[in-house]
């Protein structure tokens, strides 16, 4: 892996593609989303298998961020993935709520509407020290500061808050599952991970996560199998003015 290089796109299937390009221990930081349905391509061979190889290339005393959602008729589904992790090897150590303002209204009269998904925060190894301040929110009651630190600021806690931006055009909506870019904007500042790490997506979609990346002045290896989302996500990019040194399409 060429240490100068920033952003690396790779539109390959993530498990082979991870395996064939990267190495044991060199990455600090992974943040990232699965399909969620056997539609999109989920599957528990490849949930097994992209643990094994996310674990395997993680550097010691780093973090790991799985973003899953709910299923209506699969409702344990989210945390058999976290376990799925736990049993590569990771400490499952905080499961985060992600509270959405944006959902589609549910039809009939069996359920509510849901309003969150999860996002697992995972370690390898134990050694790690998160910035919750750098995601801090200012109290509601300011005699407060001072009592627990100088900074008019707490830590966020579990459960956060993250919009969707309104979309006006089609050409807006990157990705029919997308999150917003605030979302792995958060995991990489409380992982507290200084610039120029490497943060890998395996499974990049319109490399929402690499914009983060770029915003923060992050390294970004992203992997996207589905060729059209991929060269959004790459155009996506490129237009930030990322300079992309390494790119594979498949």
């Amino acid at each position: 892996m060429k240490k100068k290089c920033r952003l690396q796109l790779f539109n390959e299937e993530c498990v082979s593609g991870i395996r064939r390009h990267f190495d044991d221990n060199s990455i600090d930081l992974i943040v990232t989303s699965p399909p969620y349905k056997e539609l999109d391509g989920f599957s528990w061979t490849l949930i097994k298998n992209i643990a094994l190889q996310c674990y395997r290339v993680l550097k010691n005393n780093s973090l790991c961020f799985v973003n899953f959602g709910h299923l209506a008729g699969y409702k344990s589904r989210p945390f058999q993935v976290a376990m799925e992790f736990k049993d590569a090897g990771f400490e499952w150590i905080d499961t985060i709520t992600w509270v959405k303002n944006h959902y589609t209204p549910v039809q009939g009269n069996k359920r509510v509407n849901n309003l969150t998904e999860f996002i697992f925060k995972l370690a390898k190894g134990n050694n790690y020290s998160l910035d919750r301040l750098a995601i801090g929110v200012p109290y509601t009651d300011k005699s407060n500061i001072g009592r627990y630190n100088d900074k008019d600021l707490r830590c966020p806690g579990n459960a956060w808050f993250i919009p969707y931006k309104t979309i006006q055009r089609k050409e807006q909506k990157y990705h029919k599952d997308r999150f917003p870019v605030e979302l792995p904007r958060r995991c990489i500042k409380l992982s507290g991970i200084p610039k120029g790490s490497f943060v890998l997506d395996p499974f990049g979609g319109s490399m929402t996560t690499g914009v983060a990346c770029y915003e923060l002045g992050m390294k970004f290896i992203g992997f996207e199998i589905d060729k059209n989302t991929f060269m959004i996500g790459k155009n996506r990019i490129s237009k930030l003015g990322g300079n992309i040194c390494k790119l594979q399409i498949g």
